[in-house]
């Protein structure tokens, strides 16, 4: 599935790579990205919960 990260209003287009944790963390591009249950968002492990995110994308 293509996906884009986003940080600081910076957009790159990636693509997941591995689901874990019964979907609760993708890998996309060699990083790690855990959905967070403060607001909803597939962010970076180890940043804050608004840090470095996902936005996923429908073909």
């Amino acid at each position: 599935m293509d996906v884009r990260v986003i940080h600081l209003g910076v957009e790159e287009p990636g693509c997941i790579e591995a689901i874990r944790d019964d979907g609760r963390t993708l890998v996309v591009g060699a990083r790690t990205f855990t959905l967070r249950r403060l607001n909803g968002h597939f962010v970076l492990e180890g940043e804050p919960y608004y840090g470095t995110r996902l936005l996923l994308s429908r073909r």
